[in-house]
């Protein structure tokens, strides 16, 4: 009998409302975004930074726990096919021609840089438009992205990872997630993942931060966020650990999340764009790290606690989360 894990699946259909919220509630934050309310709401923002935290880092995850599954009755390069017919014909068919268009001129309008109506802002939107990689940031083309970066950035994502993903299948990698699963298996041990999330975050924000809404430093950072996800597939034991450390995540996390909300309004660094190595950002970004992961673990733990079940909604919710995480923001 094949076996699933409900939860998992659970966990994606709720995010995916949980971003459709996360995307109504960014009308109303105080930051900028593509159209803003006149009034804006302190309720508002603390939800956006708090589910900003954990939101996209749990959707990589998740997406490297299914994966793992995959990966058990394809080859590797079935595997990509697969991710190619599912992420990238969405993106460059009914993404560039009908779903971001109106997005970005409504972002124009809204920031009175551009006035005419949106059948004179498809030329300019399309003409220049390179099919080769962007260099400058992980995107595949230099299209305007909108929501859509998502597609784009976990396709890179599998192909990039693939490699290692292949590996862990082996005997010898099986080995080594054995060793790691027993480390993790220990009081606290769940949070030696926060070595290379925070490795990753510190040391890559620095260099490779820029003005794209998303860089190459969040790449990596998903990407790793991925193959955690890949390896707690992969044995029961990581489940286990994280059931044990639920409540405790839930207390790091709001220290986390009380943390750099302290830095940001009190301290004034809410880092936006290139950044400088110093000893805040550090501080800043290793608080980051052990707020988003310990989230993470205390959501995973609800998941595999109370919603390990299957139903005839949770069969529908499978089917719509990426057609509506595709289509929400610009409806």
């Amino acid at each position: 009998m094949k076996e699933r894990r409900y939860d998992i699946d659970w966990l994606r259909v709720l995010l995916t409302l949980g971003i459709f919220l996360f995307h109504c509630a960014r009308f109303f934050d105080p930051m900028d975004w593509h159209m803003k309310n006149t009034e804006a709401s302190s309720l508002a923002a603390v939800f956006v930074v708090l589910f900003s935290l954990w939101s996209m880092p749990l959707f990589f995850l998740l997406s490297g726990f299914g994966s793992w599954y995959a990966l058990k009755s394809r080859s590797g390069g079935k595997f990509l096919l697969e991710r190619a017919v599912r992420l990238l014909v969405p993106f460059y068919t009914v993404g560039i021609f009908l779903l971001l268009p109106p997005q970005l001129y409504i972002d124009r309008v809204s920031h009175t840089a551009y006035a005419p109506g949106i059948l004179d802002l498809i030329p300019p939107y399309y003409r220049g438009t390179s099919f080769q990689f962007n260099f400058e940031a992980p995107y595949l083309t230099n299209i305007w992205p909108g929501h859509l970066w998502f597609l784009q950035f976990l396709f890179l994502v599998s192909v990039l990872t693939l490699p290692l993903l292949l590996f862990f299948r082996s005997e010898f990698g099986k080995r080594v997630i054995g060793r790691l699963a027993g480390w993790c298996d220990r009081w606290g041990g769940i949070y030696l993942f926060l070595i290379p999330l925070i490795l990753v975050r510190t040391g890559l924000r620095s260099p490779l931060s820029g003005d794209y809404p998303y860089t190459w430093a969040d790449f990596f950072e998903y990407a790793v966020f991925f193959l955690i996800g890949y390896l707690l597939a992969a044995d029961k034991r990581f489940t286990a650990s994280i059931k044990r450390h639920g409540w405790m995540s839930l207390a790091l996390g709001l220290a986390g999340f009380v943390g750099v909300a302290y830095m940001a309004m009190e301290g004034g660094y809410l880092p936006v764009g290139s950044e400088s190595f110093s000893r805040t950002y550090v501080i800043f970004h290793m608080v980051w790290s052990v707020a988003s992961w310990s989230w993470i673990v205390f959501v995973l733990s609800l998941g595999a606690k109370y919603l390990n079940v299957n139903n005839r909604q949770l069969a529908y919710g499978n089917e719509a989360v990426l057609p509506f995480y595709i289509l929400h923001q610009t409806v």
